[in-house]
């Protein structure tokens, strides 16, 4: 077989009922010069032979097998065996058009652009219908980038709105190889980190608006369908992203968005995983996650920008539930009335909690109220006492 001019791969996991319509949609293209190189990741169904079968029919089909490593590995296994001049990605259970590769060459060739993408159709395997949805169909795109090369930093302005999927796009090997482009290992949510550590390093990307690709969503046995530890993934994958994002030029331009977007993705995963990990969840999150850094964000400015997005975001960092987060916050604010009360130098107490106020003389034979060794002393009516370790430093820093 001649040197390929595209290499299509394909990770196999456990995919019987989906394999044929893919392998068949890559074997009809119209363009004919590729090779197609399917990743069996240990499959423990029909797959391995459902491939051997198509093997035996076609020559440009190669078949690599390991050990089942997940989708990350597989897809750098791929890569390792690639002889092609460009590279693309089709997952097992999707397929494409028949004219795919041929518009991606066509596009990537004639603007000498590093990354070619093309707009996508979501297929509800529950419904068994085609679903249109405006982050893979483009329309984020203006008019003006149809017919053009352009860089990432033209796109700063909707940088957050570009699907990141590695399987919609034709890439130059040379380009991946110049970048040492790997998704990471052993993670789920891979494509966010691998299409940043490329899409920050070129200035040639060009698009095709039309629909190529074909998702299928909501299948029995998806990764993103699961939802116990492989979701504190997200935590490393936002982390990974960042690192790629604060070394580019438009990182000042972008951060706040980012951190809007990225913990949403969290706080999303944070709900799906059971309650028996979300405090395991909630100490990783505070140990690792980019998005407490304050040397690169002003929370304030956080909290004033996206208030829903940052109180969901210290609720995770607080951890567990919603009603203990709101018990946090009401007994931090309690503290900080009681220190208010101390530090003031008027003859008065003042207390206002939201619309409830509360003014009284100090008159220490009725409440008298002093911090002292972390601790909070109230004596009211000479009597009642009370005493409760309170070490303000902390709760301020919280």
């Amino acid at each position: 077989m001649a040197v390929p001019v595209i290499s299509v791969i394909v990770p196999v996991y456990n995919v019987e009922k989906y394999l044929k319509k893919c392998i068949e949609s890559i074997l009809m293209q119209t363009f004919h010069n590729f090779e197609l190189i399917c990743v069996n990741d240990g499959t423990t169904d029909n797959s391995r032979s459902i491939l051997e079968k198509y093997k035996q029919e076609d020559k440009r089909i190669i078949i690599i097998d390991k050990k089942n490593g997940g989708l990350s590995s597989a897809r750098n296994e791929g890569l390792k065996y690639a002889k092609g001049e460009f590279i693309s990605f089709v997952d097992s259970d999707d397929w494409i058009t028949p004219d795919m590769l041929e518009k991606l060459y066509k596009n990537i060739t004639f603007f000498n652009s590093d990354i070619s993408m093309c707009a996508v159709n979501l297929f509800d395997e529950l419904s068994q219908s085609i679903k249109n949805d405006s982050y893979f169909n483009f329309s984020i795109f203006p008019k003006d980038f149809d017919n053009k090369v352009f860089s990432f930093e033209d796109t700063k302005n909707f940088i957050m709105d570009i699907p990141v999927m590695a399987w919609n796009k034709l890439y130059r090997h040379d380009f991946l190889k110049q970048c040492n482009a790997k998704f990471p290992d052993g993670k789920i949510f891979e494509d966010g980190p691998f299409f940043f550590s490329i899409f920050f390093k070129t200035k040639r990307v060009s698009i095709v608006r039309d629909t190529l690709y074909y998702y299928r969503i909501n299948r029995e046995g998806s990764l993103t369908q699961k939802n116990g530890k492989n979701l504190f993934d997200i935590i490393v994958v936002v982390n990974l992203m960042f690192n790629e994002l604060k070394n580019s030029n438009i990182f000042k331009d972008v951060k706040y968005e980012f951190f809007k977007r990225k913990a949403d993705d969290i706080i999303y995963r944070y709900e799906l995983i059971p309650a028996s990990l979300k405090s395991l969840f909630s100490k990783k999150f505070k140990k690792s996650s980019c998005l407490l850094n304050e040397n690169y964000f002003d929370f304030s400015i956080i909290n004033k920008k996206y208030p829903v997005s940052y109180k969901n975001i210290c609720r995770i960092k607080a951890k567990t539930s919603i009603l203990a987060f709101y018990l946090y916050k009401f007994k931090k604010r309690l503290m900080y009335k009681i220190m208010q009360l101390l530090c003031t130098e008027e003859n008065i107490y003042y207390l206002k909690f939201w619309s409830l106020k509360i003014r009284f003389k100090k008159r220490a034979n009725i409440c008298n109220i002093w911090y002292e060794n972390d601790q909070i002393h109230i004596i009211l009516f000479s009597k009642i006492k009370f005493n409760f370790k309170f070490e303000y430093s902390k709760i301020e820093q919280k």
